[in-house]
């Protein structure tokens, strides 16, 4: 039988470092049990605000606040304002807005697929569901500095008060994509990001694809 002490055997390194590793990773899930009520806080807040920030422009004009005001003033103008609905046959999350008896809109959680993965966002329309009051992209995984700038606000305020449903044909609206920085001439052209066609293609797929969706659910649920 060897006398060789533990320590200068080959088993040592191994078992000390899976015992590091036991301990740092017993420390970390012990962190994140602490902190995951406060995450998902955040994550809920952070969801609200968002929806509470695209009816703030009409919450402000019925009222004698500022769209500042009101989003300062969360979570209480969230309660008063909006209020989480499920409409017929529409298998999404969904939400309304009013002020008072006056109905303001409705905001729906959509989804779709971009060039290295799935986004999110929420888009909010006006009550007979043809024009869209804007847009907020709240999940993405496109490329930093080129697809992911599809989250930045110069290409996200391109689609408020933009019109989804063509009232010639009562289709979904074709949205034509023009080069970033070019004058839009119609309601229907959209600024692409440079570099990042393919990414701001499936942003108006997932508008298209969704608000389709929304207006005849009977079709079938998209992912």
């Amino acid at each position: 039988m060897s006398n060789t002490p533990f320590k200068e055997t080959v088993f040592y390194p191994v078992v000390f470092m899976l015992l590091i590793c036991i301990v740092f990773v017993g420390v970390l899930a012990v962190m994140f049990r602490s902190s995951e009520p406060k995450i998902k806080a955040y994550q809920k807040d952070s969801y609200q605000r968002m929806i509470l920030e695209l009816f703030a422009p009409d919450l402000a004009s019925l009222s004698s606040d500022t769209p500042e005001t009101i989003l300062a003033s969360y979570p209480e103008s969230y309660n008063s304002y909006i209020k989480a609905i499920q409409l017929p046959g529409i298998e999404r999350q969904s939400f309304q807005a009013a002020y008072g008896d006056s109905l303001l809109g409705y905001c729906f959680d959509i989804g779709g697929k971009g060039l290295w993965g799935s986004m999110r966002a929420l888009v909010a329309l006006t009550p007979d569901l043809k024009k869209m009051k804007g847009m907020l992209i709240y999940d993405q995984m496109e490329t930093p500095g080129l697809g992911a700038r599809i989250s930045e606000a110069w290409f996200l305020d391109q689609f408020k008060n933009l019109p989804v449903i063509d009232l010639n044909t009562g289709q979904v609206q074709r949205f034509e994509l023009i080069p970033e920085g070019k004058k839009s001439e119609s309601n229907h052209q959209i600024m692409q990001v440079t570099g990042a066609t393919i990414t701001t293609n499936s942003v108006i797929k997932m508008i298209s694809d969704e608000i389709n969706y929304i207006h005849n659910p009977s079709a079938g649920v998209r992912p």
